[in-house]
Parts: structure tokens; sequence; C-alpha cells
């Protein structure tokens, strides 16, 4: 029941951001059209036509883009939706991440926060709850945003080590103090309710704390 708790609350933030983006996507479409008719009025003039080809491709190429920005945005939602059809099902780690960052990636630059998704070719297949998993990814990059006084862009990457898989969620900065960063993440309520969600789903979280700190998901 507490997971299921944990999914809705995170679907709903999660939807009402991407939600969010469209509207911006579409008020931007709607000023572009707008500039589009203004140019027309006031730019009919014969000497004037060349300055109004030029601000016309420059408002037609910005439609374009937030077109295409629209679009794979709902795409991601509507493939993050259909995440919900099966309690577990076999994912890509990767590509699932990459997915995740699409469509939350808004939430973490408003908060002064870069995220970058390390290239990885030979990421593995997992069967796991896949809702749950992209919870853990998400409270696990909120956690690190939210320690005390720590301003760093962070990296996730995936680590295939000794027959074992895992996700490497670390500041990019490597003056940060290990230690304090070990102490103030283990007094967050937060960092205690993603290594719960892991170990429910038989996966295993653990700080890391060497030159770059921050957390590592383990696949078992």
């Amino acid at each position: 029941m507490e997971n299921n708790s944990n999914k809705a609350a995170f679907f709903g933030k999660v939807t009402a951001n991407v939600t969010h983006e469209l509207q911006n996507v579409l008020a931007i479409i709607k000023e572009s059209a707008g500039l589009m008719e203004d140019f027309m009025q006031f730019q009919m003039n014969p000497e004037n036509l060349p300055d109004l080809e030029v601000n016309l491709k420059k408002i037609l190429g910005k439609i374009k883009e937030q077109t295409l920005r629209g679009g794979n945005l709902t795409t991601a939602l509507n493939g993050f939706a259909h995440t919900t059809d099966r309690v577990e099902a076999e994912i890509h780690i990767h590509k699932a991440v990459e997915k995740l960052l699409l469509i939350t990636n808004r939430l973490f630059v408003l908060q002064g926060f870069e995220i970058n998704l390390a290239e990885c070719e030979q990421s593995p297949s997992i069967v796991i709850d896949h809702v749950l998993f992209q919870k853990i990814i998400f409270m696990s990059i909120e956690c690190l945003m939210e320690i005390p006084d720590v301003k760093s862009n962070i990296g996730i990457r995936v680590v295939n080590q000794d027959g074992k898989t895992s996700l490497e969620i670390c500041y990019d900065d490597s003056n940060i103090d290990c230690d304090d960063f070990k102490q103030k993440l283990s007094l967050s309520a937060k960092w205690t309710e993603t290594v719960n969600i892991c170990s429910d789903i038989k996966l295993t979280a653990e700080m890391i704390n060497k030159t770059q700190p921050g957390i590592c998901i383990i696949f078992n």
C-alpha cells in the first residue's frame, strides 16, 4: 500500500511537470504566430520584403523547434504513462534513465542543477517495477540537490564491473568534503525512503564516499 502511494505521488509530480512544459511550448508557438501576423501587417511595403523574409524564417524556425520539442515531450509522457501497464517489466537501464531525465529535467534546472547522463554501450536490461525504479532515480537526484551548501552539477553513469551492474549518481565537483556529505545524507528522510524502496524491489542503495561523493544503486 505504501509503495502504491509512493507511485501515485511520483506519477502526479512528473505528469504535472510535463504538462507545464507543454503549456510553455504552446505559448511560444502562439507568440510566434502573433509575431508573424504583426510582421505581415506592417512590412508589406515592397522595400521591406527582404527583412520580412528574414524575420519570418526565424519565426518559422522557432515554431518548428517547439513543435519537435512538444512531440518529444508527448512521446516521452506516453511512454511514462505505460510504465504502469505491468507491475514488473523488462527495462533497459540506460534508456530508462534517459527517458526519465527528458521529462523531469526542467524540475532540476529550475533549482540550478544540470544532470548529465554518460553514454553507455553495454547497459544491461533488468526485470523490475518500472515506476518505483524511476522514482528511486528521481529521489536520488533530489537527495543530492538537497544537501545543504552544496551546488554542483550531477553526473549519472551505468557501471559494469566484476560481473555486477550499478548506477552511480554523483556530484561532478571533486572538492566536496566526503565525510561532511555522508553525515548530511544520513540525516535525510528522503535518503531513508530511497533505501527502503530499493530494499522492497531487491536493489541496494549505498553512499559513495570517495573523490566525487554521491549515491550508488546496485542491481543484486
